[in-house]
């Protein structure tokens, strides 16, 4: 797949998510506004049901139960004074007969009979019904304070106290109706006069402040009259009202998490067919560079065998010497090549385990180090070495740890100009054993750094192209090191050099 498709696939999957997530945004905010409104709408109805219900109720129904048994008081006082007027002007002829009985000229008065006035027993009854009447309202005139205008007017005007409401009933009527419309949010209820600033009635004190800004605000009335303009029903809701969070919302909710998981898969699936084809590449640059790497040494192999078949030359000591010498170096040379393959093959598999003995690093470098002496000094490059004492005791896999001296040297002198200057040392820190290796090559960059101890991967190389190698070396040597818990870092800069640094534990 070419990475111009992929960048083309990438940017109209991105688009097209992109548009999705806004389209599903869009709606959410177009459903939440849709679900205020008919949240609004639903709450202005249960306010008029309330409002109906306290019109169809009488006013002893919606004051409060201490304030009950005295409206009701003075209903029966009203009630008495309309018997009593009944009486009075069904039997006027009796009441307003001055011979007869004496009559004052209030309801206040009570009726007597004149001395020899003659009753039937008909209107002795009237008038001792009328008496009883009038004694009963004057007992009950008595236990109240009848002169109190507020409940006169709440009873005759009906004018509304809001001190005196019945706020549990209002209470249970509004969420009663509140449920019945669908809004199952709870509110806080109260009673505020704008015009004096006056709370008379929370539900719950700590929304106070906000019953004076709530937008669900309602002219107080009861028996269809509206006696103070000022006085507002208040609902203050704990939290952002919306009544479709069921099927819509829950659906949008889940559209944008298979959007982001589709993404995030796609994404995934991206960066593996990129992975891919990176390796890909890699192995066919890995193929590619170990075919030269193995078809160098085989056709210097060869073309020194024919030279040996010449008698002239096989018949020179010297020069037969040379030649033999020329198939050792390229021999070893596939030998070392192929047996880094393999063990880098071999560490790929979980169960590889080292055979750990102990190891004498230095003399480990010693060793490595003789097989180079003839390269560099074809290149008239300068090898040198500070082998410090180590007191601890390494132990290690002898032939790999061999093999890792060998390719970070190989490797230096590889990257190395025309004249390589290699210094390679080794000390003690701590409980560590540490090997470095410092060459005055091309250096690596800060983005190669990040990659160079990856499988098949080569740095770049800029305008040198006769670097030979298949990239599984760096790779190697940081397998070797992380088997022996070890530690390997590089610090170098473009131009000036690299080092390598090695620490392997000590016992």
């Amino acid at each position: 797949m070419k990475r111009r498709f992929l960048i083309l696939l990438t940017t109209l999957f991105a688009i097209a998510a992109i548009t999705l997530v806004i389209i599903q945004i869009t709606q959410m905010r177009e459903s939440a506004k849709m679900s205020d409104n008919l949240f609004n709408i639903s709450v202005n109805n249960s306010i008029d049901k309330v409002f109906t219900q306290l019109d169809q109720m009488k006013v002893e129904d919606y004051v409060s139960q201490k304030e009950r048994y005295r409206v009701l008081q003075y209903r029966r006082i009203d009630n008495m004074n309309e018997k009593m007027q009944d009486i009075i002007r069904d039997n006027s002829e009796l009441f307003y007969d001055e011979s007869r009985i004496r009559f004052g000229i209030s309801t206040q008065d009570s009726a007597t009979v004149l001395p020899k006035a003659n009753l039937t027993s008909q209107e002795e009854s009237t008038l001792s019904q009328y008496n009883t009447l009038l004694s009963a309202r004057n007992r009950l005139m008595n236990s109240i304070n009848y002169s109190n205008e507020q409940y006169r007017n709440l009873v005759n005007d009906h004018s509304i106290d809001p001190t005196k409401l019945n706020f549990p009933l209002l209470d249970s009527l509004i969420r009663e109706e509140l449920i019945i419309n669908g809004v199952d949010i709870k509110p806080a209820i109260g009673i505020l006069e704008t015009e004096r600033d006056t709370l008379y009635y929370c539900s719950n004190p700590g929304d106070s402040a906000k019953m004076r800004n709530t937008p669900y605000k309602y002219i107080f009335h009861a028996n269809s009259i509206v006696t103070n303009e000022n006085l507002y029903l208040v609902l203050v809701f704990p939290s952002s009202p919306i009544i479709l969070t069921s099927d819509a919302n829950k659906y949008t909710v889940l559209s944008i998490l298979m959007i982001i998981l589709i993404s995030a898969l796609f994404v995934f699936s991206i960066r593996t067919i990129s992975i891919q084809r990176k390796l890909d590449e890699m192995k066919t640059d890995f193929i590619s560079n170990m075919t030269h790497e193995i078809k160098t040494p085989i056709a210097t192999i060869g073309l020194a065998c024919e030279m040996l078949q010449d008698e002239s030359v096989s018949s020179d000591l010297a020069t037969r010497r040379n030649f033999v010498s020329i198939i050792n170096d390229e021999n070893r040379r596939m030998r070392v090549l192929i047996e880094t393959i393999l063990q880098s093959s071999k560490m790929a598999n979980k169960n590889f385990s080292l055979s750990l003995k102990e190891v004498d690093l230095n003399q480990e470098v010693q060793n490595a180090l003789q097989s180079f002496q003839l390269s560099i000094q074809n290149k008239n490059g300068l090898l040198e070495t500070d082998l410090q004492p180590i007191a601890g005791t390494l132990y290690a896999d002898q032939l790999h740890i061999s093999n890792m001296v060998h390719n970070l040297v190989d490797n230096a002198i590889k990257y190395s100009p025309s004249q390589p200057h290699l210094v390679v040392s080794t000390c003690q820190e701590g409980q560590w054993a540490v090997l470095r290796v410092k060459d005055n090559g091309i250096g690596i960059s800060k983005e190669d750094q990040k990659h160079i101890f990856e499988k098949f991967y080569r740095v770049h190389t800029g305008n040198v192209h006769d670097v030979k190698g298949f990239g599984i070396g760096l790779s190697y040597v940081s397998q070797v090191v992380a088997l022996h818990k070890g530690r390997i870092s590089v610090e170098s800069e473009p131009g000036q050099g690299s080092t390598f640094i090695v620490q392997l534990p000590l016992a």
